[in-house]
């Protein structure tokens, strides 16, 4: 299965990225500071089929409950054609100081599509972002934009975002890897390469992609652990779900014995 970048990416979810900054263009106006792709799509293993859209927006200000409204309105009709959203908006002055976990005006996700229509008919949506929310995932977000991200609109993620400690990113990380590991047997291919980046991250200071971790790990992970990392990144680049040729037992010896090593390391 082909993987795609931003620069070469599907003209269709192009079209999709470029009609969606154009409403928020329109919605958030001068307030509008900066818009940025993380994820797949900025490091290059964007599967059209799977794969989310990754987006971070900074706005100078925080945003108002009707701008939060009309936000959520457009992110209901944007996600899904044809790539599901994952995107946060925060402000500058929610990341100056910075503060882990992270507060942020709105978040959405296809797994918040049903909450979040609901509560834009019932009227619930006056009451986001009151008490304001926070997110531990979005020091792992501001990581990779910084390090990875690819600018859509504004100056480069670095004149918006602060730089994110060490320690905030590693508890980032270190979390994902826990609820990956408590879904193991809903997306073994995530909990494996998301473990193998996490190490690389702990131990030679890269952020990687899925892909790249994977890559990674069959360099550098012990010679039986490689063959599980195999059967994950075949799995990741064709598209499927389960790993061919792992038991359920060999996956579970790798998931323990590597979250040892991340838990030593971190």
């Amino acid at each position: 299965m082909p993987q795609y970048s931003w620069d070469n990416c599907p003209a269709d979810v192009c079209a999709q990225v470029h009609g969606l900054l154009v409403e928020l263009r329109a919605i958030l106006g001068a307030n509008l500071a900066g818009t940025y792709l993380h994820g797949s799509l900025a490091m290059g293993c964007f599967h059209p089929a799977r794969s989310d859209l990754d987006l971070l927006v900074v706005t100078g200000e925080r945003i108002t409950p009707e701008q939060r409204y009309a936000v959520a309105g457009a992110l209901l009709r944007s996600s899904g054609a044809p790539a599901p959203i994952e995107i946060s908006f925060l402000s500058r002055t929610q990341v100056s100081p910075w503060a882990h976990p992270t507060p942020f005006d709105l978040h959405y996700s296809e797994d918040w599509r049903v909450k979040t229509a609901e509560e834009l008919a019932s009227g619930a949506w006056r009451s986001w972002g009151n008490p304001e929310p926070r997110d531990y995932d979005l020091a792992a977000h501001c990581t990779v934009t910084l390090a990875r991200g690819v600018t859509l609109s504004g100056p480069p993620p670095s004149a918006l975002l602060p730089p994110v400690p060490r320690e905030d990113y590693v508890d980032s990380i270190i979390r994902d890897v826990v609820w990956a590991g408590d879904r193991i047997a809903e997306d073994p291919v995530y909990l494996v390469l998301n473990t193998c980046r996490v190490l690389a991250y702990l131990r030679e200071g890269l952020v990687l992609s899925k892909d790249e971790g994977g890559a990674w790990g069959l360099r550098a992970l012990p010679e039986e652990d490689r063959p599980v990392v195999a059967a994950a990144l075949a799995a990741y680049r064709d598209g499927t779900p389960q790993l061919e040729g792992v038991t359920a037992s060999a996956l579970r010896r790798f998931a323990g014995e590597l979250a040892a090593g991340i838990r030593r390391e971190g």
